[in-house]
């Protein structure tokens, strides 16, 4: 089998067992498990909201009712037992029986075209919205069809108030609501598939007819084996950003009406929300139609979100190695082996640089040490604090201890009172604050020796984690470089473990591949703005006395100013949509710092990566909007 890591391999997974046996649950907890309990994932509309490669897809094949009744056929497997149980978390299964009748609906086809036809956009949208109930009923019948249920036992239990229009969607039997479903799919697509569109005189009575179906549904009966279902029906719209604006509203709008009976859920990407949507707190603001409160007609779904956001990468942390263990079984070079852990493959154990390079290393603390007059008791004791404090974290190399007494030596004369140019140097003048050996010393230790001396930095599966900004995608590509090279090793009978410089050197490559493959709207603005965010942030970073630890990440902008860019800097606005929407941007709103609020710009996973920025969060330095602004000006 080739590397199911170098596709997004439950989109190439026709069978549903396949499918069921790569998919992990986690993210179905963390997004749908608390609006399903709070009661509103099912009873309006609902906006699932995500870059691309987050999941949104997968997660929409999971409620099909196929994949549904797959699922519980194989419930005696442990393999499906995590995943059963977060379904029935979810409100999908009740008593190892599904409550619902889900398909899907993938909107890439031809719907978009409805709006180019001359015709008024009542008419537009009225046809678009015809095509779509009729193609739900299809999915719908086609689910039951694959699970085995035969149309003669199948109906539909219609709302008390419906008689006519039950009569335009051919009653409640299943084989009259194919057929009539059949008649208006034929009759709108012909008028989409001309190629002069017909005037609207002439346009199909079939196509032109009331069919609501929507409005007359309440519930699917159907007789399965034994056991008669009472089932909802639910219906996913997925990649609704391949809609024009325009009608992307006219469809919000139509689903978000309360009396409909019929689960509803839209799967967008963020760069079809306005840059207000996405850029102010991540919350899509209210829409000008009379009487629709969003908040209480629309449940929104971020698939990134900016609470609880060390919850968020752990939670990602346990996904991905989930994911990774059972894409691993797929490939019989390591389910032979047993190895179905990628965390295994990848040491953690630091590689020290060539003594070439820790001579120069030791000269240049030497250096610092008669710059600064600092005694050699104060060094001694200091070397002391940094082996004490390296003994408990594994990474106790030479060039390690003296990286960090060389922060400790910039630190200390930051805190030493500032001589007069003709003032005689004082040795070993007492700090005014106390040298510590902790954790930001060692990070920026770290960082410094990458840059200077190409020490490896980036390894272990929590580093391959965190660099994939918790995206599913992004992880899988990431992981497929370093999957594959195992795979070459274990195929020319060496071990499968890859070395931390190995992991280092492909990761880089892998990251600044996907930087150059960028091919989305604005990208080659959003790639400027990136690269003077992190021009600025090395410099940062690599400061001597590692002021912010690791180095900054991140350019914060004040909150009230960075609120008012989407007016004051529609332009600007625009850029850091597509790179939010794009997973080259993260933003963290209401940041609280010196007693301010700041908006953090930071740069994702694949970014630091290509520019070798610290993997841990928080350091941002201070700008303003002009600065972004300043940036994009600038000629590359």
């Amino acid at each position: 089998m080739i590397n199911p890591f170098e596709k997004r391999a439950t989109e190439y997974l026709r069978d549903d067992e396949a499918f069921l046996a790569v998919v992990t649950p986690e993210p179905l907890s963390t997004f749908f498990e608390k609006p399903a309990k709070d009661g509103r994932l099912y009873d309006r509309l609902a906006m699932v909201i995500g870059t691309p490669g987050s999941g949104k897809t997968t997660l929409a094949r999971l409620f099909q009712y196929a994949t549904l009744r797959t699922l519980l056929r194989n419930r005696g497997l442990n393999t499906y037992k995590p995943l059963i149980d977060t379904l029935t978390a979810c409100g999908a299964l009740v008593d190892e029986q599904p409550v619902l009748l889900g398909g899907r609906l993938p909107l890439e086809a031809e719907y978009r075209e409805f709006w180019e036809f001359p015709y008024p956009d009542e008419l537009k949208a009225g046809l678009m919205i015809a095509l779509l109930q009729a193609r739900t009923i299809l999915a719908w019948l086609r689910n039951l069809q694959t699970a085995g249920v035969a149309l003669d036992q199948v109906e539909i239990i219609p709302r008390a108030d419906a008689d006519a229009a039950l009569t335009a969607i051919g009653g409640t039997a299943g084989p009259d609501l194919l057929q009539r479903a059949r008649e208006v799919e034929l009759a709108i697509y012909r008028i989409s598939a001309a190629l002069m569109p017909p005037d609207v005189k002439d346009i199909d009575d079939q196509a032109a007819a009331a069919y609501r179906p929507f409005d007359v549904i309440e519930s699917f009966r159907i007789v399965d084996g034994e056991d008669v279902l009472t089932l909802r029906p639910l219906i996913i719209f997925d990649d609704a950003h391949s809609l024009h604006p325009a009608q992307l509203a006219a469809l919000q709008r139509w689903l978000a009406r309360r009396e409909l009976k019929v689960s509803r859920w839209i799967l967008t990407r963020l760069d079809a929300l306005t840059p207000a949507d996405v850029l102010l707190d991540a919350e899509p603001q209210d829409g000008e139609e009379p009487g629709l409160k969003r908040a209480r007609e629309i449940t929104d779904i971020w698939m990134q979100s900016t609470d609880d956001r060390l919850g968020q990468r752990r939670a990602f942390r346990k996904m991905a190695r989930d994911m990774a263990g059972r894409y691993l079984s797929q490939m019989e070079v390591f389910n032979r082996r047993r190895l179905n852990n990628l965390g295994d493959l990848l040491s953690t154990t630091p590689e020290i640089i060539a003594q070439s390079k820790r001579e120069r290393l030791a000269e240049h603390v030497d250096v610092l040490q008669r710059r600064h007059n600092i005694s050699a008791v104060r060094r001694h004791a200091l070397a002391q604090d940094i082996a004490t404090y390296l003994e408990g974290t594994g990474e106790a190399g030479e060039d390690m201890q003296m990286a960090m007494l060389s922060v400790l030596f910039e630190r200390y004369a930051k805190r030493i009172p500032q001589r007069d140019l003709f003032d005689q140097p004082e040795e070993d003048v007492e700090p005014n604050r106390p040298l510590t050996v902790d954790a930001s010393i060692a990070e920026g230790a770290r960082i410094h020796l990458l840059h200077r001396y190409d020490r490896p930095y980036y390894f272990g599966i929590d580093a391959l984690c965190d660099a994939s900004s918790e995206n599913a995608e992004q992880f899988l590509q990431l992981a497929a470089r370093l999957v594959s090279q195992s795979e070459t090793q274990l195929i020319r009978a060496k071990a499968p473990t890859l070395r931390s410089g190995m992991q280092h050197k492909l990761l880089r490559e892998r990251a600044s591949e996907m930087v150059r493959e960028w091919d989305f709207p604005q990208q080659q603005l959003v790639r400027r703005l990136s690269d003077g965010i992190a021009r600025e942030c090395v410099t940062k970073s690599l400061e001597g006395n590692a002021s912010l630890g690791g180095g900054a990440t991140a350019f914060g902008i004040p909150q009230d100013e960075f609120d008012s860019i989407p007016t004051s800097h529609p332009d600007l606005a625009r850029v850091l949509q597509f790179g939010v929407a794009y997973n080259a941007f993260v933003l963290v709103p209401d940041h609280g710092t010196k007693k301010r609020k700041w908006c953090l710009i930071e740069l994702g996973g694949v970014l630091l990566l290509h520019h070798g920025l610290t993997l841990k969060r928080g350091g941002f330095l201070e700008r303003r909007a002009d600065d972004l602004v300043r940036l994009l000006d600038e000629v590359p």
